[in-house]
């Protein structure tokens, strides 16, 4: 018997909850709505398990998106021992997929990609195409953190075309923000603003306050790299503010990378080293490998033209040997000219 509080069932109070996390993720705010979830798992699988199960995949997917993988992979393991039991196949793949995404944020990227490509392969068959086009977001991310770019960009384009064809306004503008950051990397800068651009008019009025601050973030990089400076710390304050109404500490360290970088345009030396500690420090509290990479790299060039060169050299030998432990490319891109951010997000 569900035991009744303020005329309302035990039943009810969860699945309410449940449905108040998805409104949340929905429109970015994905700490509070992961708190919303962990209400709802509080109650033994063997309850609803249908919502316990949906509630998992919900929290799994707001932490791996948070940078918090080893949390995102120990509840994955509880949902995927519980799915086993006697859940739909469908909720088998999607806890499957979810484990793939976790290896893609946690930095395997490998790993990943073989998984997302069954993922992939399996959307086909089905005429998905709005999984499709889901898959070959996250496989291009993938792609590109390997620093395979061209096969990323395609990986993007095709994703771009699928989300299309399934009418996928979500889907679009992700592989747009995909199309963006990896020509980015690649110089094509005014390539890469179009895309931004399009994106951000794709999110404004959607709701989605995380691909709203996502846009920004992307164009102001952009706009850095090309040298529209003020252009470029207008979007990145208005990023700044929307990741700090989310409480999203990885993208807000993004942003303050972005603007150090300003700051040592504008040769404002103790501003940039500021902006770059936190960071760092953001950074290495969220586990965010490629973040450390970035911050140290650009410390040890702030350090060297404050000529504190033994330093500066020390700290990049160490945000090298860290980049190639973990796969990533970031030291490389971060010392082209025109190619020197990578976003938070894939």
């Amino acid at each position: 018997m569900n035991r009744v509080r303020n005329g309302v069932s035990s039943d009810r109070r969860q699945e309410q909850a449940f449905l108040q996390a998805e409104r949340l993720r929905g429109a970015g705010f994905l700490s509070r709505a992961a708190a919303g979830y962990r209400d709802v798992l509080k109650r033994p699988a063997g309850g609803d398990q249908d919502l316990w199960l949906e509630s998992c995949l919900g929290l799994v997917s707001c932490l791996r998106s948070l940078g918090e993988t080893a949390e995102a992979r120990r509840f994955w393991n509880l949902g995927r021992k519980a799915a086993a039991v006697k859940a739909s196949r469908e909720i088998q793949e999607r806890m499957d997929l979810e484990g793939a995404l976790i290896d893609r944020a946690a930095g395997r990227y490998r790993i990943s990609l073989v998984r997302l490509e069954r993922h992939l392969a399996r959307f086909r068959k089905r005429k998905d195409w709005a999984g499709a086009g889901f898959a070959l977001w996250a496989i291009g991310g993938a792609l590109r953190f390997c620093g395979r770019l061209e096969d990323s960009r395609r990986a993007f384009r095709e994703s771009l075309r699928l989300a299309r064809r399934a009418s996928d306004a979500a889907g679009v503008a992700y592989a747009l923000f995909g199309m963006g950051g990896v020509t980015r990397i690649q110089g094509r800068l005014t390539e890469a603003r179009r895309h931004y651009a399009a994106a951000l008019r794709a999110v404004e009025g959607s709701g989605d306050i995380f691909a709203l601050a996502y846009a920004h973030c992307g164009l102001a990089n952009v706009l850095r790299q090309r040298g529209d400076v003020r252009e470029a710390e207008r979007h990145y304050r208005r990023a700044h503010g929307l990741y700090r109404r989310l409480e999203d500490p990885v993208d807000l360290a993004y942003v303050d990378w972005g603007l150090g970088q300003i700051y040592l345009r504008q040769g404002k030396l103790p501003a940039a080293e500021k902006s770059l500690r936190l960071a760092l420090a953001a950074f290495a509290r969220g586990g965010e490998t490629r973040g450390v990479v970035l911050c140290e790299t650009s410390l040890a060039g702030l350090l060297h033209a404050l000529g504190r060169t033994a330093e500066a050299e020390g700290l990049f030998a160490r945000a090298v040997r860290r980049a190639r432990r973990a796969g990533t490319h970031t030291p490389i891109w971060n010392s082209l000219p025109e190619a020197r951010n990578r976003s938070g997000s894939a």
